[in-house]
């Protein structure tokens, strides 16, 4: 994840402050053919007395000399952290079982960033479990990025195994630092994780595919965004009029602000939509249940959520 060290005007500003790469072509085919097939399907999301999966969880959390948390309230957080997934997650069919909680302190990795030889020893020394195995990682990123995460894909290389997961800020769980001080970050990684775009995505500063225009997130309920949303306002809608109607890809409707895939503050995301749990479901069984070692060699594509300017992160 990455900042552009210039000055732009807002909706730019929002797009370089995110640094999350365009989807490859094979990660975006997959996203067709979903929702292909969920087109034909037109079926909703699975109710949980149909879907039902737990997902074993293990938490590691990575101290240095400055990470800046109070170590003594951690363990309470992480389990209130668990609690906020599971409840926020109830609907999809999908629970979190937390197996076990490593600590390790180390000043040589003082920040987990992305495609960093940190990250890479991070992970490779700690990672546990199989493809359907949640790592959540928590350690300072910095450059005001909350959290980063990759996508599943089944035909992920050995090494791209072992980069799978969810990297967040320890300051984002239950009574962190405030505005996201309620465990969303973690909510909204694990969406990545589980093979969700931001509602905003590609956003009009995409030159291929604008956001008002183009497919988004390849989820039909979720309205067109041009980009994403910070602070809670009370409403915003920034595709109208033709811009909205003339878009195949989804309904008509104001931004999706509350949608945990957005980037407002923790108090202002509230619920995924039957499209998205459907998409979530449906890559469950063909991305991770379906993963088989050996892999094609294609980049992962990491995805984030980052702090609002101003915001004091």
């Amino acid at each position: 994840m990455r900042f552009l060290p210039v000055l732009l005007g807002l909706s730019a500003l929002v797009s370089a402050r995110c640094g999350t790469q365009p989807p490859s072509e094979h990660v975006k085919s997959r996203h067709r053919y979903f929702l292909e097939k969920e087109d034909r399907e037109d079926s909703g999301a699975v109710t949980r007395d149909v879907f039902s999966t737990t997902i074993e969880t293990y938490v590691h959390v990575i101290l240095t000399n400055s990470t800046g948390v109070n170590t003594t309230s951690l363990p309470s957080q992480i389990l209130q952290q668990i609690d906020v997934l599971n409840d926020n997650y109830y609907d999809t069919g999908f629970s979190f079982d937390l197996v076990d909680v490593t600590y390790t302190r180390n000043n040589n990795w003082q920040q987990i960033s992305y495609q960093s030889q940190t990250e890479w020893e991070v992970k490779s020394s700690l990672r546990q479990g199989n493809y359907t195995t949640l790592n959540l990682y928590l350690g300072t990123i910095g450059g005001g990025i909350l959290g980063f995460a990759t996508f599943p894909d089944d035909l992920s290389s050995p090494r791209e195994f072992t980069l799978d997961g969810v990297v967040v800020d320890p300051n984002t769980l239950p009574n962190g630092k405030a505005p996201y001080d309620l465990g969303i970050t973690a909510v909204h990684e694990v969406g990545h994780w589980l093979n969700l775009f931001h509602t905003f995505q590609p956003g009009n500063n995409d030159p291929d595919l604008p956001g008002c225009f183009g497919h988004g997130d390849y989820i039909r309920d979720t309205p067109a965004e041009a980009f994403a949303a910070f602070g809670c306002p009370r409403v915003r809608d920034t595709c109208r009029g033709v811009n909205e109607t003339s878009n195949a890809y989804s309904v008509p409707g104001t931004d999706p602000i509350h949608n945990f895939m957005d980037y407002t503050d923790d108090r202002c995301l509230t619920h995924f939509t039957p499209g998205q749990v459907r998409r979530m479901q449906n890559s469950w069984v063909e991305e991770r249940e379906a993963y088989q070692a050996g892999g094609s060699g294609l980049p992962f594509r990491p995805v984030g959520r980052i702090a609002r300017p101003g915001s004091g992160w």
